[in-house]
């Protein structure tokens, strides 16, 4: 049984970073305020101030363990209202410029079950799935269309926020406030404003484009593959795509260019820059589709962490979580998926400090080193293949060329073994930390083959 921790929690965001956190804190506050600035129907819809919304989302096996914890039966609701679920090493592929592979070094060449599914579903189903489930709990609200003005604090922490709303100005008193709003938080204005020292930042300028549209899928495509993916090794291929089947029988495309050469947004410019890429893959599957939605950019110049966790004083009262700490660069699918093992590591957190008397005294201290930990995964998977780039602009590793070389000498050996390719799976699928591709046996193995390269 979860502790009681106050009357009332403000989480600011209604994406999934923000429901999941309501749905957590759920079961320590008596009621839990949930605020977005959208206005949100009861149907899958886009917030209109995600522009990333209209490209592509799949659910990594490390999202998906979370949500199933906060939501029992979560993944079953959401293939119900049609998500579609893709066999992880059967049916997700890539087409390399040597041909079709089941990894992504192109080491393996025939399918394998590795024992999990990927989900694949429209940003906007996925939201309406996670909003349904948590607004059943009784004790959270969610009130769209509010905005966020900023924080009351008095005391030495934070007492609530104030927001504003068709109906006007309000102030809503609570116990503990999370910032969930993602990219685009206020966090900075409003430690500004409190006269606390804001994180410092880490960013890499990825210079990164998509461009996304959907097609009926054809009648006449009978390949076994729900999930396609069309970029080649870098530095040679900055260009690619990704084709998922989501729902309504429909492929999800997105294009995706870097360092100005970005995909255009009119039909003939779509195609001519599907028909250029390495592999005349996907411009035959979707020249003669039937295309049923409109094309959509998006550009995302740069990914961004927020080193909270080296703050020495941090407001009481007051978190901040997800996208709000750590953007990625969205093509590798990590951000939602990030955002849940967040939530975990709080109500860990949470669970943890139950015994003492002031639970929430200092919990923000406590709690960013933890997600920095969390984030260090996909920020470095995210960061290593951007910086494979010589136009990336950043601070590159010193380690590099050597974790590229490892990397690689473990993708060839995931050729030979099945478990090595399931690890590197659940690695890319953030259920487990990158640490565990440096421990026994398999860093001996990945060495003794490293070493023998050099040798021959």
């Amino acid at each position: 049984m979860a502790k009681y921790l106050g009357q009332h929690a403000v989480v600011i965001g209604g994406s999934m970073a923000g429901l999941m956190t309501a749905r957590m804190l759920a079961d320590y506050f008596d009621r839990v305020t949930v605020l977005e600035r959208d206005r949100i129907d009861d149907a899958p819809a886009l917030h209109k101030s995600i522009p990333q919304g209209h490209h592509l989302h799949a659910l990594l096996l490390g999202g998906q363990q979370v949500l199933s914890a906060l939501y029992p039966g979560f993944l079953s609701r959401l293939r119900s209202l049609g998500s579609v679920p893709y066999r992880t090493g059967k049916e997700n592929v890539w087409f390399l410029p040597e041909g079709k592979a089941y990894n992504t070094t192109g080491s393996v060449r025939d399918p394998r079950d590795l024992g999990f599914d990927g989900y694949s579903q429209s940003r906007g189903l996925l939201e309406h799935c996670g909003r349904q489930c948590t607004l059943a709990l009784t004790n959270v609200q969610l009130a769209s269309n509010s905005t966020v003005q900023g924080l009351l604090y008095d005391k030495g922490r934070v007492q609530g926020v104030r927001y504003t709303n068709p109906d006007g100005s309000h102030i809503l008193s609570a116990d503990l406030v999370v910032d969930a709003g993602g990219r685009r938080t206020h966090a900075f204005r409003w430690l500004t404003e409190l006269g606390f020292q804001l994180p410092a930042e880490t960013t890499i300028g990825v210079d990164f484009a998509y461009a996304s549209t959907k097609f009926r899928i054809p009648d006449s495509y009978d390949e076994p593959e729900r999930l396609l993916i069309f970029f080649g090794p870098p530095p040679q291929f900055p260009n690619g795509a990704i084709i998922e089947e989501i729902e309504d029988h429909t492929w999800h495309v997105s294009l995706a260019g870097r360092f100005g050469n970005y995909p255009p947004a009119d039909e003939d410019g779509f195609l001519a820059f599907a028909k250029s890429l390495h592999t005349p893959k996907l411009y035959e599957l979707i020249k003669d589709a039937e295309r049923v939605a409109d094309i959509v950019s998006y550009r995302f110049p740069t990914s961004v962490q927020r080193h909270y966790e080296r703050l020495p004083a941090f407001p009481d009262g007051f978190l901040v979580l997800g996208d709000a700490i750590c953007s990625f660069n969205p093509i590798y699918g990590q951000g939602m998926s990030s955002a849940a093992l967040q939530v975990k590591t709080l109500q860990q957190l949470l669970a943890e400090r139950a015994a003492g008397p002031q639970i929430l005294d200092e919990l923000a201290l406590a709690f960013f080193p933890k997600a920095a930990e969390v984030i260090a995964t996909p920020w470095t998977l995210a960061a290593n293949t951007d910086f494979a780039y010589p136009q990336t602009r950043g601070t590159r590793p010193p380690n590099l060329a050597e974790g590229a070389r490892y990397f690689a000498a473990a993708g060839a050996l995931a050729a030979e073994d099945i478990e090595i390719q399931r690890l590197l799976a659940e690695v890319f699928n953030i259920a487990k930390p990158l640490s565990v591709l440096r421990e026994e046996p398999l860093r001996s193995r990945v060495l003794e083959r490293l070493r023998k390269q050099t040798v021959n």
